[in-house]
Order: structure tokens, then sequence, then C-alpha cells
């Protein structure tokens, strides 16, 4: 009876947190997909279906079960399987640990004792086998009547087992011989070799040579032998050529040749990365990883196929006003850009920039290469967050469609963006990922921050551990690019080798860093080589040499009132959006305090908060706004106290300037200030509210930070901060 050693619980961890990702929630017919393509099946691992060996993988596997019958997997992080892995991928350099004498053998044997990830070896159904056995023979009894003699003669000769070790070397010369030899008696042993072996030449010979019509062993060797990493590239290339004579069946059988060659390849390529990764990180000019295929599509909506059950669906979530040809288009592109693919060659997961109602994760978005194009696209829409289009959506959207992930502490700026019809939303993010090809962007904004003088990057809750460790950095460099584009401060070679900008940041010793790129082939223009300093590294020499004058850093403050409070000036608060889709930014305590003397407010408060992270979900902001709202008195307090609250704050700004922060908002291209808010005890700045000079120099207030988005908006402007926002208080 088969069982599931530690070998291949490894190997299986291996496999499908690399195809599907981790904490991310796959449909069980998708898991067992994968685990098909790899020529995985549960009974070889002694279970009875796929549902029963994903639970008892209980270490790394978490199912869910939904209303509707539907299971999903969820792959888990397992710390001790990765530190295998790790251990297990560190092996191969431990050849050039030895050469430089810095190797330590002991280290090398307490390691051994890890287990190796071991593929389950396939175990053949036979009931499949009788029946092409005893169908194969009635096509044609004429032609296999006459190699029956042939079959029978060369099998004569065939059963002499000294012989064969000595024979290996002329039998090499003469591969044609090797399938018309093969009788059907004798074919499902070399299939059996060839589960084990690389020989996907030979399989395809198998399947196109007529001689083997009557046997069965073809179609199981095809399904045995498939190869996740060489997806449907050999599927194409046999429909394309269908060959009906013998003489070209044996032709196609070099051109695979070459595919087992290359195919090891990429399996190897992520091995070395995290060594380069670390290598490169104290180095100015780090390259970033490269796609992981080449042989993806780039124009979504003009290379793959799209049902109109699987497009319903999209127009179902969505916002009303969002394009989904050209949402699709912009977020397959920042999925490329920034590596955030995930499956095979064959099938590719990426996420959207909308989340699921409750806020839990990206909508996913899956596509699947076909041999049949349809409307001369290879390329289908298969699934939508995890829906083919044939069952119902297991997720209730309200009318003003799914939320969009967080573009970045900016987006608070401004309160209720303001959208020119017919124009895309301003997302430096999404800008920046199109421009140029990143990389990881863990990867990338590391080597960013250990180049420059030291700063803290994070956000709280960020770190080591968690998702991201450099959200404040990625804002930074995001915003900045915006900036410098606009006032066309993005240097460009004259002969298109070379771009490059100012980050605005300074290394430990004063020197400016730059950021330079590439030119990159496909819809991606220029490809992100690294960031340096003039004159410095490869980079930048190559930087001084191609451009007669380096780039100047975008600048922000233009006029006094970017930076000053004027006195005298009106102050208008924006109390609708601020106690409406904005009342979830306030504290908790200010809010507790205020809605006391109301049961249902109080009630909707207390419920509201996720017990997770702390805050108020969005349904539970729009009940506790609707409800604010019903008590007319209740909404007139509230607005009294900010607004109390911000003309103290304003009142204290206009008489030492240092305390406002000025912000730039690249949606409207203009700066604001930023003023502290004291809302539950004087003297401790609980918020931070967006204050906007209008045309006739009144102060609109429109927007609620919270202290640490806060410092985010006002570090793009410059690092010296008032003692409110300061970064080893907020962050």
């Amino acid at each position: 009876m088969p069982r599931i050693t530690p070998g291949n619980r490894l190997y299986l961890y291996k496999l499908l947190s690399s195809t599907l990702g981790t904490n991310r929630q796959a449909l069980l017919s998708h898991v067992e997909e994968v685990l098909q393509e790899d020529g995985i099946a549960p009974q070889d691992l002694g279970q009875n279906d796929i549902q029963s060996l994903m639970e008892a993988l209980p270490e790394f596997v978490r199912l869910t079960v939904f209303k509707k019958g539907r299971v999903y997997a969820t792959i888990v992080p397992n710390e001790e399987y990765d530190g295998y892995l790790e251990r297990a991928g560190q092996s191969s350099s431990g050849s050039a640990a030895e050469k430089s004498g810095k190797g330590k053998p002991w280290k090398r044997r307490k390691g051994s004792h890890d287990p190796k990830p071991t593929k389950p070896r396939h175990i053949e159904q036979p009931a499949p086998e009788p029946e092409p056995t005893a169908t194969a023979p009635e096509p044609a009894p004429d032609s296999a009547s006459t190699q029956e003699v042939v079959l029978e003669a060369t099998a004569a000769t065939e059963p002499e087992p000294p012989a064969a070790p000595e024979a290996d070397a002329a039998a090499e010369p003469a591969p044609q011989e090797a399938p018309v030899e093969k009788n059907p008696a004798e074919k499902s042993k070399p299939q059996a070799g060839a589960n084990e072996g690389d020989s996907p030449a030979a399989a395809a010979a198998e399947k196109d040579a007529p001689s083997t019509e009557a046997s069965a062993g073809a179609g199981i060797s095809l399904t045995i032998t498939y190869d996740p990493y060489a997806d449907m590239e050999a599927d194409l290339a046999a429909a394309n050529a269908r060959p009906e004579k013998p003489e070209v069946a044996t032709a196609p059988a070099p051109a695979p040749a070459p595919a087992p060659a290359a195919t090891p390849a990429p399996a190897q390529a992520p091995a070395p990365a995290p060594v380069q990764a670390h290598v490169t990180t104290s180095a100015t000019a780090p390259s970033p990883e490269p796609l992981p295929h080449q042989n993806l599509p780039e124009h979504f909506s003009a290379e793959v196929h799209c049902k109109d059950e699987l497009l319903r669906i999209l127009y179902q979530k969505l916002p009303i006003d969002a394009d989904v040809n050209r949402t699709l288009d912009e977020d397959w592109r920042v999925a490329r850009s920034t590596g955030t693919l995930s499956g095979t060659r064959s099938r590719v997961t990426f996420p959207l920039r909308y989340l699921h109602e409750d806020g839990s994760g990206p909508v996913e978005i899956t596509i699947r290469r076909t041999s049949r194009p349809s409307s001369g696209k290879q390329w289908n829409l298969a699934l939508v967050d995890g829906d083919d289009g044939t069952g119902a959506v297991h997720e209730q959207v309200g009318i003003e469609g799914l939320p969009a992930a967080d573009e970045g502490a900016w987006s608070d700026l401004a309160g209720s963006p303001r959208q020119a019809a017919g124009t895309s939303p301003v997302s430096p993010l999404r800008e920046f990922a199109q421009f140029a090809v990143i990389g990881s962007w863990e990867r990338t904004l590391g080597t960013l921050a250990t180049m420059v003088a030291p700063e803290r990057w994070n956000f709280p809750g960020e770190g080591v551990g968690a998702p991201s460790r450099y959200g404040v950095l990625r804002e930074y460099l995001t915003v900045t690019f915006h900036r410098a584009v606009e006032q066309d401060r993005v240097a460009t070679a004259a002969d298109g080798s070379l771009a490059a900008f100012d980050t605005g940041l300074l290394t430990p010793f004063g020197e400016d860093v730059y950021a330079v790129f590439s030119p990159n082939a496909g819809d991606i223009p220029w490809r992100l080589d690294g960031f340096a300093t003039a004159g410095s590294g490869e980079l930048g020499a190559r930087l001084v040499a191609t451009l007669p004058d380096l780039p100047q850093p975008a600048s922000y403050l233009e006029r006094v009132e970017d930076v000053v409070c004027q006195p005298g000036r009106m102050l208008i608060l924006d109390t609708e959006a601020l106690l409406g889709e904005q009342v979830g930014r306030l504290p908790r305590a200010f809010l507790a305090d205020q809605l006391a003397d109301s049961p249902e407010a109080s009630r909707l408060l207390r419920e509201g908060v996720d017990a997770g992270s702390g805050r108020l979900g969005r349904g539970a902001c729009r009940d506790l706004a609707r409800a604010i709202k019903a008590d007319p008195s209740l909404y007139r307090r509230m607005a009294r106290a900010l607004q109390d609250a911000t003309s103290l704050s304003l009142r204290l700004a206009q008489a030492s300037f240092r305390m406002a922060a000025p912000a730039y908002d690249p949606a409207t291209g203009t700066t604001r200030l930023l003023l502290p808010l004291c809302l539950v005890d004087d003297g401790v700045a609980d918020c931070a509210i967006s204050l906007e000079l209008m045309p006739s120099g009144a102060y609109r207030g429109a927007a609620i930070l919270s202290l640490s988005r806060a410092y985010a908006c006002a570090r793009v402007v410059s690092r010296d901060q008032s003692a409110w926002l300061s970064p080893e208080i907020v962050l």
C-alpha cells in the first residue's frame, strides 16, 4: 500500500506552493489539474481522491468548504519545509564554498539529514489496459498481418539480455529502428521507463508513427511523460505538423529533443536567484529578476479570448464606471512587470486591482493556453476568481462594485477623487510598473534601502515575516517617478540606449542616487537595471558616459502657500465626507465617546471592528455613517468637534509654520498641507487632516489620514518632519 513519505510531502509542498502560491484559495479541481500535469495521482500516495489527499497534508494545506459544495484548498507557508528547501537549494553552491576554502564540512553533514523532495512513483492502473489491447487489433487486419511477420521475426532476435549492455553503443546511431522493432506485447516495458526517463522525443515518435496505431501505449506514454514546464509546446507542434507518412513521423523526433535540454534551465534558474540577490544588495546596480515566462501574451484584450459568461462575471463584480478591457490590459502588464504571476506556462494566474467584498485579497484571473485557438487566439480566459462561468458567483457584490486595492497613502489626500470623464484614474504604482520591468518589489526596494542613508521605510505591521517590508519606500519611489515624468525630468539618451531619473535620495556620503533603465523588447519599453551614483560602478559609469547632463530631482514647492498657512483665511470642512465614507479613519476612542448617547451607533461601532486589523470594515463604515446622519443632533455634535480641533490646529500652524507638513497629491498635481488633529487628548495628535488651498483663498478640509500614512505622503516632499509627524513616533 503506497504511503506519503516525508520526501513526498516536501515535494508536494514545493510543487503546490510554487504553482498555486501561498495563502491563496484555489479550487480543488485546479489542485488536481496541477498534480495531473506533473504526473501525480492521489492513488500514487494511497488516497482515493484529491480531497482525501489534501486532508492527509494538514501541515501545509487548509481546506475550505463553501455553502454550495465548492471545496477550496489554501497552501499555508511551512517554515520547517521552507528551511528544508532552502538548505537543499544551497547545496548546489557547496562546491564553490569548498573551492574558496570557506566551507565547513561538518555543517554540510549536519544538513544532510534533512528530507529531500521526492516525486511519488506513478502507479499504473490495470483497469484501462485491457480495453485498448482488445480494440487495437480490430481496425486494420490486413496491414497488421503484414507487420506481424516482421514483428515476430524481430521479436525472436531481441530476447538476448546478455548482449543488451554491450549493444548500447551500437544502438545509439540508429534511433529510427526503435519504433519499428517494438511489438505490442513488449511496448509496456519501455513505457514504464519513459515515466522516469527524459525522452520526450521517443514519446513523440511513438505517438506519430503509423505502426503504433494499434497500440494503447502511445496515449499512455503521452500522459505520463507530460512535463508542466514544457507545457503545450509539444502539443502545438504536433497539431501543426500532423504527419501522414512514416517518413515524416521520424522527422519531428529531433525537434523536441532540445526541449529536455532547455527545461532544466528554468528549473535551476530560481536556485541561484536568492544568492544573487544577497550579493547585489550591497552593490550599486542589481539587475531585476527576469520574467518567469517569455512566451506569454502582451496585450490581454488582443491575445486572450474571453467568453461572454466570464466577462459577465467581471461586469457584475467591478464598479459600474470601470473599463473591463482596460483594467485587464493594465493589470496583466503590471503583473508581468512585478512578477506577481503564478502557475505554469500553459496556465497563469494574476491579481486584479480589485479586492473581495471583505477585503481579504485581490480578485484573481486565470488564463489557459490551448492547442485549438479561438478567434485566432491561443489563450483563453479560464477562471475569474475561481469561477469558470458555469456556476453562480459565490460572492455577493453591492451596487458600487468591489473595492479597489490600496493605491498608496496619497489616495487619502483628496478625500473623494475627482476624475475627468473618459480618463483613467491616476496610479503612480501602475505607471511605474508599466514604464519598466521591475521584478520583485521586495528585492528592488531592499537593494535601494541598503544603498541610501538609513531611514525607516516600513509601515506599522510591516517587516520580517510580513508580505511587505518597504511600503513607505515603494510609495516614495513611485510618486517621485510620477512627478519626474510630469516635470519632464526622466532623461533619455539620444540613441535610446539608457534612461534615468533622480530618486531624490542620498547615500550615507551625500551622493545622489539615480534609477537607471535599459531598453526592453515588448509592450513594456524599459527594464530597471538598478540604482547607481554618478561615475561609480558599471551602471554609474554608463550613466555618465551616455547622458550629457544628469537628470535633475523632482521639485514640489513652488510658492510660499505650499509651506505656510496664511492667516486670515476661511476654513471650511467637508463634514459629509469626513463623517461619511471616512468615518472609519477617525480614532476609535473619539467615536466611542461621541456615539455613547446613540445605542444603535455604538452597537454598529462595536460589531463593525475587524478582529484581525482592529479597523472598521467597508460595510461597517457605510452602516455607521448612515446611523450618524440619521441622528441630526449627533451629526452636528461630531461636526463641531472636528471643526474646533481643525481650527485650533490651524491657528497653531499660523503661529509656527513648521507645524504644517506639505504633501504632494499626484491626482491633482498640487501640494496640500497636513495638520495634526487632537480629538481625544489635547496636545497628542490622533490623526491628520489634509487642507487644500482653494482659488478663493479658503482652506478646505476634505480628508482624514492616519499618522503613518500622513508621514508617507509628507516624506515624498521632505525627509525632515515636525515633531508630531516624527517617524520614530508614527511608524
